[in-house]
């Protein structure tokens, strides 16, 4: 196999460099979609249903009479067409299409689609549709949905259910019967990613080949899903995704509108452009979390927990998304034992179809429903049994003697540093409530309350759960220039966290080059080869492996061209500072722009049996990740698991039950750290994206399925004055299997928050005796949480 590896001491790795990309991008150079402009572009509009479940019929006469119309479509014009492909067998098909056929089920869904000569004449054209709609009633709810008279969704299904996976364990049951059980049933409310980039997609097709550019997480799967859709081969399919401003999952899935101005571009022989806006995005953009966990735990009398039953609930809205929304919810089931000792799992799946929005990926893709839930549940075990928490949970933590280990839903924890974390983030966050305590100790209104929480992330995980067709490798092609600098193509895409940065130092790094004399290629499957994209915590590891696959190539190559230059052993090379060099005389140096002049030009003194050329494009697939569960429904679904400590100070005022988050404290461990700037960078985003979503954000619907927060004035974010300094300290345990030592870190700060700050404002409000069960947790929650108590009192 290829070495792995460096070529001698990292330059860059490990250091603090500025991100190659940034220059660019804050000096207004960067190219989104909106920025692209083409010679006779059209705009393309979407009229989207009002309703949230009805029957419709479609008249387009008024709208294709207005001038300036150039098309406008619905499904019945769509004859060569197919339908998204149903990969995953254990699911209901959804038999989706990119238009609306004869019935719509969630007020967002794409009916029509206008073209017009610009965006204006589109607009006023889209008014003019003429869509008639026989409404019928709307499902919203679990117990809506999952009834026995409930209203199909779908009518070639027998129920709602689109995934229905009971499981009964023999020896989990056992020790249930043998012992103390702990319940709680905890509910994650629906929010979702909100790049400050809406998406959007541009389509040229010119001399028989299509070129879509789209704001996307996964170009060649947008490709190869195209070819399924459109009647294209994918060899004449080209997608690109710029600049893209933000993912968090949203642009994972292939979505109709990308379907539809690629097929418009192709009837109309001419570039047709579309550009969500922000009310389109908050209804037509998948939708994330909503998840219910029945947790339960069979419990010493302790409190050690030695095995838990979890049925897992999961509204996936209308269904309609590709690629499903399913996988979240199996995500969550692997994380139910956390980063404990917990011997034995049994995980149930009910997944159910609603009249909302279809759910989907979001940063953390399962695992914050996961530990809100467990981490919730291990204070309840504490208090019924009577023990501290925060003992108990030192008495469960995996320890260094543990590792590597196997979690009883099949997670194979190669390395981490559980305890070293746990005790650092404590010692930092008691300090901290030691402080607050005190300063707001004359303050009758309020209290202050600590929170902690600690998990495992896995990172680097399979597509296959996800997908039921794509797996897990990535691909880079490395090409050394006559001049000695590199250009190195990789197949894993940015999407603004800095990927571009990463690949250019491991680049440089691994042959010995400056990184001004490294370009990055990404993006663009003309120029890229294939690769599965920016998901997953994956890049790092996946693309990184394959980088250092291809530069292990080349320096074997290159050693052997430049020992027969300077007439010595290759043994005795080192490859740096952009040459090689006899080692201990580095004087007697070969340029690396003399060594590709060699391979390129002057190939007639290469060494005897070294073909021309500099280049080589390699694929890495992570080893230990299975891609199906066993029969106990156990897999490792996650190449290699990070893990970190959450603690967070919190006050809470008893009259307004307004929550103002003091201190926030990460200590994060995800293995040897590429750039440090960007890896806190990443925590910082992912720990304030979920204190959104535990405290503010909320797609909220009517009991007839009408969206409530349409507008970021009832979709609240929190801006820099809801988020505090948020301390983060790094530990580093290297996996013993990746490259590197190498661990995602993507997603690992948004799976904190949710359990942490309830774990806190539970602490604040211990004198009324308040659980939290469910998100989010508003002022509302804590007024009629402190009400229900007094009143109890009375």
């Amino acid at each position: 196999m290829t070495d792995l590896a460096l070529a001698g001491r990292p330059a860059y790795f490990g250091a603090r460099v500025a991100r190659v990309e940034d220059d660019r991008l804050l000096t207004g150079r960067g190219a989104y979609v909106a920025d692209i402009h083409l010679p006779g572009m059209a705009e393309v509009v979407f009229v989207r249903s009002v309703f949230a479940h009805a029957r419709i019929a479609v008249d387009l006469e008024a709208t294709r009479s207005l001038d300036g119309v150039v098309d406008a479509v619905s499904a019945s014009d769509l004859t060569d067409v197919s339908d998204y492909p149903d990969f995953i067998t254990y699911m209901q098909p959804i038999k989706g299409f990119p238009l609306a056929r004869d019935k719509v089920r969630y007020v967002g869904s794409p009916i029509v689609a206008v073209v017009a000569e610009n965006r204006y004449v589109a607009e006023d054209a889209a008014e003019l549709v003429d869509i008639q709609y026989d409404e019928m009633p709307a499902v919203t709810t679990a117990e809506t949905a999952l009834a026995e008279d409930a209203p199909k969704l779908f009518d070639h299904w027998p129920d709602n259910r689109i995934v229905n996976l009971p499981l009964r364990l023999d020896d989990v049951e056992e020790v249930f019967r043998t012992h103390r059980i702990v319940s709680g049933r905890y509910a994650t409310h629906r929010h979702s990613g909100v790049p400050m980039e809406t998406r959007g997609c541009i389509a040229e097709f010119r001399d028989g080949r299509l070129t879509l550019w789209t704001s996307a997480q996964s170009p060649h799967i947008v490709r190869t899903t195209l070819s399924y859709l459109l009647p294209i081969s994918e060899r004449d399919i080209r997608v690109v995704a710029p600049d893209v401003g933000g993912g968090f999952g949203v642009k994972t899935h292939i979505y109709p509108e990308e379907v539809l101005v690629s097929w418009l571009a192709m009837r109309l022989g001419r570039p047709v452009r579309w550009i969500e806006d922000r009310a389109e995005h908050m209804v037509a953009s998948n939708h994330a979390r909503e998840h219910t966990l029945e947790l339960q735990a069979a419990v010493e009398d302790d409190g050690t927990v030695l095995a838990v039953r979890c049925h897992l609930l999961h509204d996936v809205g209308s269904g309609e998304i590709f690629m499903p929304g399913i996988c979240p919810t199996f995500v969550a089931g692997s994380h139910v034992t956390g980063a404990y000792r917990i011997p034995l799992a049994e995980n149930s799946y009910t997944q159910y179809v609603t009249n909302k929005t279809p759910a989907g990926a979001y940063r953390g893709f399962g695992a914050p429903e996961a530990y809100f839930a467990v981490e919730q549940l291990i204070e309840k075990i504490a208090r019924e049994v009577g023990v501290d928490s925060i003992e108990l949970r030192r008495k469960m933590l995996l320890r260094d003697e543990d590792l590597p280990y196997t979690s009883a839903t099949g997670g194979i924890i190669d390395s981490g540093s559980f305890r070293e974390s746990f005790e650092r983030a404590l010692a930092i966050g008691r300090e901290a409530e030691a402080k607050r305590r005190a300063q707001f100790a004359d303050d009758p209104t309020v209290r202050i309350g600590f929170g902690v929480a600690t998990y495992l992330e896995g990172t680097t995980p399979t597509y296959f759960g996800t997908t039921g067709h794509w797996t897990s490798h990535d691909s880079a092609t490395i090409r050394i220039e006559p001049d000695g600098s590199a250009v190195v193509s990789v197949g894993v895409t940015t999407t603004g966290q800095g990927t571009t940065t990463m690949v250019a130092v491991l680049t440089a790094d691994a042959l010995g080059l400056p990184m001004d004399k490294v370009r990055v290629e990404i993006g663009d499957t003309d120029t890229c080869p294939y690769g599965l994209g920016g998901w997953g915590s994956r890049s790092t590891v996946t693309g990184g492996g394959a980088i250092l696959k291809a530069a292990g190539v080349l320096r074997e190559k290159i050693l052997r061209i430049a020992a027969h230059r300077l007439e010595v052993d290759e043994a005795d090379l080192v490859m740096e500072n952009g040459g090689v060099h006899v080692a201990g005389s580095p004087e007697k140096v070969i340029t690396m722009g003399e060594i590709g002049t060699l391979a390129w030009v002057r190939t007639f003194e290469l060494p005897e049996g070294v073909d021309p050329g500099l280049e080589s494009t390699q694929t890495y697939d992570p080893p230990l990740l299975q891609h199906v569960p066993d029969e106990r429904g156990r897999m490792n679904g996650a190449a290699v698991w990070a893990n970190a400590t959450h603690t967070a100070v919190v006050k809470v005022d008893i009259e307004t039950g307004v929550i103002e988050i003091l201190d926030y404290v990460v200590v994060h461990d995800c293995g040897p750290i590429v750039n440090p700037p960007i890896l806190e960078g990443q925590v910082h985003g992912g720990v304030a994206q979920e204190i959104g979503g535990t405290l503010y954000e909320h797609l909220a619907y009517t009991e007839d399925g009408q969206p409530l927060a349409t507008t970021f004035m009832d979709y609240l974010i929190p801006s820099s004055m809801e988020i505090p300094e948020i301390v983060v300290e790094h530990l580093e345990s290297p996996s013993p299997n990746m490259p590197l030592g190498l661990k995602g870190a993507g997603e690992g700060g948004c799976l904190g928050p949710p359990a942490t700050l309830s774990n806190a404002v539970t602490n604040a409000l211990r004198e009324f005796d308040v659980e939290i069960t469910q998100l989010p947790i508003t002022p509302g929650v804590i007024r009629d949480k402190i009400r229900a108590a007094r009143l109890a009192d009375v």
